[in-house]
């Protein structure tokens, strides 16, 4: 999702502690308007070096279609402004499907009145957050986790940052939520990677592990998930599909490995499409690298005795599915999730699918050009 701030200094980077100094790029790095995520989303995934063999792979005519090549070419060299030139030529809406679409925004609103019915962030408490600049997560972090369930949920939220304090209008509380999540979710700092798909889209890294007090990160994480969700704020970060079914405790599926790991995906999906049998020599078993270690994991007890058939072969693809998504990640997932749901009821959010919260949290259910234009100029 664009350039991310680099920190400078030697050694592996590590996630501060609660109380430890933690320094970012002051506010004239960012614009003091933020853009609207899923146009960032798109030109980020337009602008991958190697987009024209990525569209070419995932759709044979592209090639050929001189048309769309020109388009594209024209958002790699210009970005979210190539994007807008091509807005004043045509008014072009990338829409979901009417039913769908009016299905989805029913739904939301609902959402958001037993919001507003239950008293989320309604007061007459309030969640005061005072943030320096060059202190952010460290402040974020500090402050946010002081507070008790009912005291996130329930009260009125306030953001100023140090030294310009002023009546929050949401543009504090918005550009809070969209440096500090440029900030926690970047891959850099080690709690998050990049999908193997792309560079715009992450996942739970199993290297997080190693982070100091990743545990409460990971908690955090899923509070700053909440509170941008109640209180209506867009995060400049977007997850992997698999990422959003675990937010909702929804078991994932073999298509769903497309989002997290395509080469993974086609395989199992041959596997599934064609008659395996006398074909492959596998047992449920998978090898699995440990502190540069390969070691061999079963995948159920007894597992390296048992090959897989045409018979199993469907056990074995769910069993596969479950590690590769899995994998590494197991604790630092229920720690985000517990911490999403330390801010909003599980029943309510439960509404949504994978999608729809995806759509929520980091982007719109129609994407406009022209809205992308007066966004982005």
């Amino acid at each position: 999702a664009g350039e991310h701030p680099r920190h400078s200094g030697g050694g592996p980077p590590v996630m501060p502690r609660p109380s430890s100094t933690f320094t970012t790029v002051s506010r004239t790095q960012y614009q003091d308007v933020v853009p609207v995520a899923y146009n960032d989303k798109i030109v980020a995934f337009l602008r991958q070096p190697n987009i024209f063999e990525i569209l070419q792979e995932r759709q044979t005519e592209f090639i050929r279609n001189h048309w769309l090549r020109e388009k594209v070419q024209l958002i790699c060299n210009e970005g979210a402004s190539g994007l807008a030139r091509l807005s004043g030529t045509q008014r072009a809406n990338a829409r979901a499907p009417a039913p769908y679409k009016r299905d989805f925004e029913a739904k939301l609103r609902n959402f958001y009145r037993k919001l507003e019915t239950k008293g989320y962030g309604q007061g007459p408490g309030k969640l005061k957050l005072i943030i320096r600049r060059d202190h952010l997560l460290e402040d974020a972090f500090n402050q946010v986790m002081c507070y008790s369930r009912k005291d996130l949920q329930r009260s009125k939220l306030y953001v100023s940052f140090l030294g310009e304090e002023g009546l929050d209008y949401s543009g504090p509380s918005r550009e809070f939520f969209f440096l500090v999540s440029r900030e926690l979710f970047n891959p850099y700092y080690g709690l998050f990677e990049y999908s193997a798909n792309d560079t715009y889209t992450v996942q739970i890294s199993p290297m997080s592990a190693f982070v100091d007090n990743h545990h409460e990160w990971f908690r955090f994480s899923g509070r700053i998930l909440g509170l941008a969700l109640i209180h209506q704020y867009l995060l400049d970060a977007f997850f992997t599909r698999p990422f959003y079914k675990g937010l909702l405790r929804i078991l994932c599926e073999l298509s769903d490995l497309e989002y997290l790991d395509e080469e993974f995906h086609q395989s199992l999906q041959w596997m599934k499409d064609n008659d395996i049998e006398d074909m492959l020599d596998l047992t449920f078993t998978v090898n699995e690298e440990v502190f540069g270690q390969i070691t061999e994991r079963e995948l159920k007890p007894g597992g390296a005795n048992i090959p897989v058939t045409e018979k199993n072969k469907k056990e074995y693809i769910e069993r596969m599915v479950k590690w590769r998504i899995e994998r590494g990640v197991v604790q630092q997932t229920e720690s985000l999730v517990r911490g999403f749901y330390e801010v909003v009821d599980s029943r309510l959010v439960s509404v949504f699918d994978a999608r729809e919260l995806e759509l929520v949290i980091a982007g719109t259910a129609e994407i406009d050009l022209v809205d992308w234009r007066s966004n982005t100029d």
